[in-house]
Protein backbone atom coordinates (compact mmCIF):
# COMPACT_ATOMS: atom_id res chain seq x y z
CA UNK A 1 0.00 0.00 0.00
CA UNK A 2 1.54 3.25 -0.87
CA UNK A 3 1.46 6.03 1.66
CA UNK A 4 0.35 8.54 -1.07
CA UNK A 5 -3.06 10.34 0.06
CA UNK A 6 -5.06 11.48 -2.77
CA UNK A 7 -8.73 11.58 -3.72
CA UNK A 8 -11.80 13.20 -2.17
CA UNK A 9 -11.57 14.31 1.88
CA UNK A 10 -14.94 15.53 1.59
CA UNK A 11 -16.97 12.78 3.53
CA UNK A 12 -14.12 11.98 5.64
CA UNK A 13 -14.37 16.27 6.77
CA UNK A 14 -17.68 16.26 7.52
CA UNK A 15 -18.11 14.53 11.52
CA UNK A 16 -15.44 16.93 12.03
CA UNK A 17 -16.64 20.06 10.83
CA UNK A 18 -20.17 19.57 12.68
CA UNK A 19 -18.15 18.26 16.15
CA UNK A 20 -14.94 20.07 16.38
CA UNK A 21 -14.22 23.66 17.07
CA UNK A 22 -10.79 25.74 17.41
CA UNK A 23 -9.00 25.05 21.02
CA UNK A 24 -10.86 21.88 21.56
CA UNK A 25 -8.24 19.26 22.90
CA UNK A 26 -8.93 15.92 20.42
CA UNK A 27 -6.90 12.26 20.84
CA UNK A 28 -6.61 10.10 18.14
CA UNK A 29 -6.41 6.44 18.52
CA UNK A 30 -4.93 4.43 15.84
CA UNK A 31 -2.44 0.98 15.49
CA UNK A 32 0.41 0.12 13.68
CA UNK A 33 -1.74 -2.63 11.59
CA UNK A 34 -4.18 0.15 10.30
CA UNK A 35 -3.88 2.35 7.21
CA UNK A 36 -1.70 5.12 8.35
CA UNK A 37 -2.99 7.54 5.84
CA UNK A 38 -6.40 7.47 7.74
CA UNK A 39 -4.95 9.15 11.07
CA UNK A 40 -2.69 11.06 9.04
CA UNK A 41 -5.28 12.79 7.26
CA UNK A 42 -7.42 12.86 10.24
CA UNK A 43 -5.13 14.62 12.01
CA UNK A 44 -4.73 17.31 9.58
CA UNK A 45 -7.80 17.74 8.92
CA UNK A 46 -8.32 18.72 13.01
CA UNK A 47 -5.77 20.81 13.03
CA UNK A 48 -6.92 22.79 9.77
CA UNK A 49 -9.67 22.95 11.87
CA UNK A 50 -7.74 24.88 15.17
CA UNK A 51 -8.17 21.63 17.38
CA UNK A 52 -5.29 20.67 19.55
CA UNK A 53 -4.36 17.55 18.53
CA UNK A 54 -2.34 14.23 19.90
CA UNK A 55 -1.80 11.13 18.04
CA UNK A 56 -1.66 7.96 20.52
CA UNK A 57 -0.32 5.09 17.74
CA UNK A 58 -0.14 1.43 19.60
CA UNK A 59 -0.13 -2.15 18.86
CA UNK A 60 -2.83 -3.74 17.48
CA UNK A 61 -5.42 -5.42 20.22
CA UNK A 62 -5.78 -8.91 20.32
CA UNK A 63 -9.56 -8.16 19.39
CA UNK A 64 -12.82 -5.69 19.29
CA UNK A 65 -13.69 -4.14 22.54
CA UNK A 66 -10.17 -4.80 24.40
CA UNK A 67 -8.49 -1.48 25.58
CA UNK A 68 -6.10 0.69 24.31
CA UNK A 69 -2.60 0.75 26.54
CA UNK A 70 -2.81 2.21 29.90
CA UNK A 71 -1.04 5.13 29.30
CA UNK A 72 -3.70 5.95 26.37
CA UNK A 73 -6.96 4.95 28.15
CA UNK A 74 -5.76 7.68 30.92
CA UNK A 75 -5.23 10.45 28.17
CA UNK A 76 -9.00 9.61 26.88
CA UNK A 77 -9.98 10.73 30.60
CA UNK A 78 -8.34 14.36 29.88
CA UNK A 79 -9.60 14.83 26.11
CA UNK A 80 -12.42 16.47 24.59
CA UNK A 81 -13.33 14.60 22.06
CA UNK A 82 -11.72 10.92 21.08
CA UNK A 83 -11.30 9.89 17.68
CA UNK A 84 -11.04 5.73 17.17
CA UNK A 85 -9.52 5.06 14.08
CA UNK A 86 -7.96 1.65 14.92
CA UNK A 87 -8.31 -2.18 13.14
CA UNK A 88 -9.83 -3.28 16.32
CA UNK A 89 -13.55 -2.05 17.34
CA UNK A 90 -12.59 0.23 20.66
CA UNK A 91 -16.26 1.98 20.88
CA UNK A 92 -17.24 -0.19 23.24
CA UNK A 93 -14.15 -0.71 24.99
CA UNK A 94 -13.77 -0.01 29.20
CA UNK A 95 -12.00 2.44 28.43
CA UNK A 96 -14.56 4.19 26.44
CA UNK A 97 -17.12 3.99 28.53
CA UNK A 98 -15.45 5.39 31.19
CA UNK A 99 -14.76 8.14 29.09
CA UNK A 100 -18.20 8.48 27.99
CA UNK A 101 -19.76 8.34 30.90
CA UNK A 102 -17.64 11.45 32.51
CA UNK A 103 -19.02 13.28 29.16
CA UNK A 104 -16.18 12.68 26.85
CA UNK A 105 -17.40 11.61 23.19
CA UNK A 106 -16.13 9.42 20.79
CA UNK A 107 -16.17 9.77 16.97
CA UNK A 108 -15.64 6.27 15.42
CA UNK A 109 -14.35 5.49 12.20
CA UNK A 110 -12.38 2.10 13.63
CA UNK A 111 -12.69 -1.66 12.46
CA UNK A 112 -9.57 -1.46 9.90
CA UNK A 113 -11.23 0.95 7.55
CA UNK A 114 -8.78 2.26 4.76
CA UNK A 115 -8.45 5.44 3.58
CA UNK A 116 -10.30 4.09 0.06
CA UNK A 117 -13.47 3.38 2.27
CA UNK A 118 -13.56 6.98 3.62
CA UNK A 119 -13.67 8.51 -0.08
CA UNK A 120 -16.46 5.87 -1.79
CA UNK A 121 -19.07 3.51 -0.61
CA UNK A 122 -21.47 3.63 2.54
CA UNK A 123 -19.53 7.09 3.09
CA UNK A 124 -21.21 8.53 0.27
CA UNK A 125 -25.01 7.62 1.25
CA UNK A 126 -27.40 10.23 2.17
CA UNK A 127 -27.31 10.34 5.87
CA UNK A 128 -30.41 11.48 6.82
CA UNK A 129 -31.90 9.21 4.06
CA UNK A 130 -30.62 6.44 6.04
CA UNK A 131 -32.55 7.85 9.06
CA UNK A 132 -35.52 7.88 6.92
CA UNK A 133 -35.03 3.99 6.16
CA UNK A 134 -34.48 3.00 9.94
CA UNK A 135 -38.10 4.50 10.46
CA UNK A 136 -39.63 2.50 7.89
CA UNK A 137 -37.52 -0.70 8.46
CA UNK A 138 -38.58 -0.21 11.80
CA UNK A 139 -42.56 0.16 11.27
CA UNK A 140 -43.17 -1.67 8.05
CA UNK A 141 -40.37 -4.65 7.79
CA UNK A 142 -40.90 -5.48 11.30
CA UNK A 143 -43.75 -3.91 13.01
CA UNK A 144 -43.14 -2.53 16.50
CA UNK A 145 -45.87 -5.33 17.95
CA UNK A 146 -43.36 -7.95 15.86
CA UNK A 147 -43.15 -11.21 17.58
CA UNK A 148 -41.10 -13.90 16.21
CA UNK A 149 -38.46 -13.92 13.35
CA UNK A 150 -37.60 -16.57 11.12
CA UNK A 151 -34.36 -15.91 8.65
CA UNK A 152 -33.61 -18.65 5.87
CA UNK A 153 -30.93 -18.60 2.96
CA UNK A 154 -29.65 -19.79 -0.19
CA UNK A 155 -26.72 -21.61 2.12
CA UNK A 156 -28.95 -23.21 4.53
CA UNK A 157 -30.05 -21.02 7.36
CA UNK A 158 -33.13 -21.26 9.16
CA UNK A 159 -33.09 -19.74 12.27
CA UNK A 160 -35.64 -18.43 14.66
CA UNK A 161 -35.36 -15.75 17.95
CA UNK A 162 -38.34 -13.35 19.27
CA UNK A 163 -38.28 -9.78 19.15
CA UNK A 164 -41.54 -8.78 21.41
CA UNK A 165 -41.21 -5.41 22.54
CA UNK A 166 -37.47 -5.22 21.06
CA UNK A 167 -38.55 -2.82 18.00
CA UNK A 168 -37.47 0.16 18.42
CA UNK A 169 -39.11 2.88 15.54
CA UNK A 170 -37.28 5.58 15.64
CA UNK A 171 -38.82 8.87 14.49
CA UNK A 172 -38.14 10.45 10.87
CA UNK A 173 -35.64 12.77 10.79
CA UNK A 174 -36.87 16.56 11.22
CA UNK A 175 -35.77 19.47 9.34
CA UNK A 176 -32.93 20.29 12.27
CA UNK A 177 -31.92 16.83 12.11
CA UNK A 178 -28.46 16.84 11.30
CA UNK A 179 -26.74 13.28 10.54
CA UNK A 180 -23.08 14.00 11.12
CA UNK A 181 -23.52 15.40 14.79
CA UNK A 182 -22.44 13.39 17.65
CA UNK A 183 -25.07 12.33 19.60
CA UNK A 184 -26.02 11.58 23.69
CA UNK A 185 -28.29 8.49 23.23
CA UNK A 186 -29.08 9.36 27.14
CA UNK A 187 -31.08 12.04 25.94
CA UNK A 188 -31.95 11.09 22.08
CA UNK A 189 -35.45 10.50 20.73
CA UNK A 190 -34.25 7.31 18.81
CA UNK A 191 -33.33 4.68 21.59
CA UNK A 192 -32.11 5.14 25.41
CA UNK A 193 -28.58 4.24 25.99
CA UNK A 194 -27.58 4.93 29.23
CA UNK A 195 -23.97 6.67 29.04
CA UNK A 196 -23.63 5.86 25.15
CA UNK A 197 -21.94 9.30 23.70
CA UNK A 198 -20.71 9.23 20.34
CA UNK A 199 -20.53 9.35 16.44
CA UNK A 200 -20.64 6.49 14.44
CA UNK A 201 -19.55 6.47 10.58
CA UNK A 202 -19.99 5.55 8.33
CA UNK A 203 -23.53 4.12 9.63
CA UNK A 204 -26.13 2.06 7.93
CA UNK A 205 -28.32 -0.59 9.58
CA UNK A 206 -31.33 -1.09 11.85
CA UNK A 207 -30.57 -2.45 14.88
CA UNK A 208 -32.56 -5.41 17.10
CA UNK A 209 -31.73 -7.28 20.06
CA UNK A 210 -33.30 -9.98 20.00
CA UNK A 211 -34.78 -11.52 23.79
CA UNK A 212 -31.82 -13.47 25.05
CA UNK A 213 -32.11 -16.89 24.99
CA UNK A 214 -35.04 -17.49 22.37
CA UNK A 215 -33.31 -18.49 19.25
CA UNK A 216 -32.84 -21.86 17.72
CA UNK A 217 -31.68 -23.38 14.29
CA UNK A 218 -28.81 -23.53 11.81
CA UNK A 219 -27.65 -19.65 11.16
CA UNK A 220 -24.88 -19.66 8.36
CA UNK A 221 -22.87 -16.64 7.94
CA UNK A 222 -21.68 -16.34 4.32
CA UNK A 223 -20.20 -12.68 3.55
CA UNK A 224 -17.94 -11.74 6.32
CA UNK A 225 -16.92 -11.37 9.78
CA UNK A 226 -15.59 -9.86 12.37
CA UNK A 227 -11.63 -10.42 12.70
CA UNK A 228 -12.02 -12.88 9.83
CA UNK A 229 -12.64 -10.62 6.99
CA UNK A 230 -14.41 -11.64 3.64
CA UNK A 231 -14.92 -15.68 4.27
CA UNK A 232 -13.59 -18.52 2.17
CA UNK A 233 -16.74 -20.54 3.12
CA UNK A 234 -19.64 -20.52 5.05
CA UNK A 235 -19.57 -20.72 8.70
CA UNK A 236 -22.66 -22.87 10.17
CA UNK A 237 -23.17 -22.14 13.71
CA UNK A 238 -25.67 -24.37 15.27
CA UNK A 239 -27.80 -22.08 18.18
CA UNK A 240 -29.83 -23.56 20.71
CA UNK A 241 -31.76 -21.83 23.34
CA UNK A 242 -29.64 -18.46 22.26
CA UNK A 243 -26.32 -20.43 22.58
CA UNK A 244 -23.85 -21.33 19.99
CA UNK A 245 -23.53 -25.20 20.39
CA UNK A 246 -21.65 -25.71 17.16
CA UNK A 247 -19.52 -24.21 14.74
CA UNK A 248 -18.85 -26.23 11.63
CA UNK A 249 -17.79 -25.26 7.63
CA UNK A 250 -13.84 -25.05 6.70
CA UNK A 251 -10.83 -23.05 7.36
CA UNK A 252 -12.95 -20.17 8.56
CA UNK A 253 -14.88 -22.20 10.93
CA UNK A 254 -12.16 -23.50 12.77
CA UNK A 255 -10.55 -20.02 13.12
CA UNK A 256 -13.75 -18.74 14.41
CA UNK A 257 -13.51 -21.62 17.00
CA UNK A 258 -10.37 -21.28 17.70
CA UNK A 259 -10.57 -17.26 18.39
CA UNK A 260 -13.44 -17.93 20.59
CA UNK A 261 -11.89 -19.81 22.68
CA UNK A 262 -9.03 -17.87 22.87
CA UNK A 263 -10.44 -14.39 23.60
CA UNK A 264 -14.34 -14.74 24.44
CA UNK A 265 -16.06 -15.96 27.84
CA UNK A 266 -19.26 -17.93 28.86
CA UNK A 267 -21.13 -15.21 27.05
CA UNK A 268 -19.34 -14.88 23.99
CA UNK A 269 -21.51 -17.53 22.53
CA UNK A 270 -24.46 -15.95 23.01
CA UNK A 271 -26.52 -16.01 19.70
CA UNK A 272 -28.20 -13.61 18.48
CA UNK A 273 -26.73 -10.59 20.12
CA UNK A 274 -28.40 -8.57 17.68
CA UNK A 275 -30.03 -9.24 14.23
CA UNK A 276 -29.84 -6.46 12.48
CA UNK A 277 -30.44 -5.39 9.01
CA UNK A 278 -28.41 -3.25 6.64
CA UNK A 279 -29.63 -0.02 4.89
CA UNK A 280 -27.09 1.96 3.49
CA UNK A 281 -27.73 1.92 -0.66
CA UNK A 282 -24.08 3.26 -1.37
CA UNK A 283 -22.36 0.13 0.61
CA UNK A 284 -20.40 -2.57 -1.11
CA UNK A 285 -18.40 -5.60 -0.42
CA UNK A 286 -14.79 -5.03 1.13
CA UNK A 287 -14.43 -8.02 2.64
CA UNK A 288 -14.21 -5.84 6.27
CA UNK A 289 -17.86 -6.25 8.01
CA UNK A 290 -17.54 -2.24 9.30
CA UNK A 291 -18.56 -1.53 5.96
CA UNK A 292 -20.06 -5.09 4.08
CA UNK A 293 -22.68 -5.57 7.12
CA UNK A 294 -24.78 -2.16 6.33
CA UNK A 295 -25.31 -2.89 2.45
CA UNK A 296 -28.62 -2.65 1.91
CA UNK A 297 -30.66 -5.75 2.55
CA UNK A 298 -27.99 -7.76 4.02
CA UNK A 299 -28.63 -9.06 7.84
CA UNK A 300 -25.85 -9.25 10.35
CA UNK A 301 -25.91 -11.79 13.12
CA UNK A 302 -23.75 -10.76 16.56
CA UNK A 303 -22.14 -13.16 19.02
CA UNK A 304 -21.26 -11.84 22.62
CA UNK A 305 -22.17 -8.63 23.91
CA UNK A 306 -25.30 -6.52 23.39
CA UNK A 307 -25.78 -4.22 25.69
CA UNK A 308 -24.92 -1.50 23.31
CA UNK A 309 -27.93 -2.24 21.18
CA UNK A 310 -30.77 -2.49 24.23
CA UNK A 311 -29.87 -5.98 25.50
CA UNK A 312 -28.48 -7.37 28.56
CA UNK A 313 -25.97 -9.51 27.65
CA UNK A 314 -22.09 -8.22 28.37
CA UNK A 315 -19.19 -10.07 26.87
CA UNK A 316 -15.31 -9.32 26.33
CA UNK A 317 -16.14 -9.57 22.74
CA UNK A 318 -18.77 -9.03 19.86
CA UNK A 319 -18.65 -10.68 17.11
CA UNK A 320 -20.88 -9.76 13.76
CA UNK A 321 -21.50 -12.60 10.73
CA UNK A 322 -23.08 -11.08 7.38
CA UNK A 323 -25.53 -12.54 5.34
CA UNK A 324 -25.46 -11.04 1.58
CA UNK A 325 -29.08 -12.14 0.72
CA UNK A 326 -31.20 -13.02 4.04
CA UNK A 327 -34.70 -14.12 3.53
CA UNK A 328 -37.09 -12.82 6.67
CA UNK A 329 -40.37 -13.89 7.94
CA UNK A 330 -41.64 -11.70 10.82
CA UNK A 331 -44.94 -13.76 12.37
CA UNK A 332 -44.88 -15.84 9.39
CA UNK A 333 -45.09 -12.89 6.68
CA UNK A 334 -42.26 -12.41 4.06
CA UNK A 335 -40.48 -9.51 4.35
CA UNK A 336 -37.10 -9.69 2.79
CA UNK A 337 -37.12 -11.81 -0.12
CA UNK A 338 -33.31 -12.87 -0.77
CA UNK A 339 -31.94 -9.15 0.02
CA UNK A 340 -34.87 -7.66 -1.01
CA UNK A 341 -37.20 -5.59 0.85
CA UNK A 342 -41.18 -6.18 0.17
CA UNK A 343 -42.01 -2.62 1.32
CA UNK A 344 -41.09 0.63 0.70
CA UNK A 345 -38.40 1.78 3.18
CA UNK A 346 -37.60 5.11 0.72
CA UNK A 347 -40.18 7.73 2.51
CA UNK A 348 -42.07 9.94 0.10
Amino acid sequence: MGSFVTGNMAYLRRPFVRNIKAGDRVLVLSDTDHDPRVWQVVQSVLCELGAEVTVALFERRPADYYDPPSAVCEAMMKSEVNVLVASTGMLHSPANFRAMEAGIPAICMDGGMTLEMFQSGAVTDDMKQIAVRKHYVAKDIFGANAKECRVTSRYGTDFTYRVDDRIFVPPLPGNSFDPYKIINFDKDENRKGGNLYYYLFPTGEFNVAPIEGSANGKLVIDLTMHHLGRLQSPIELTVEKGRVTRIEGGADARVLRDYLETYGDENAYMCPAEASVGVNAKAVVRGIQREDKNIMGTMHFGLGTNIDVGGSVKSKIHMDGVILEPTLYVDGKKRIDNGRFLAPIEGK
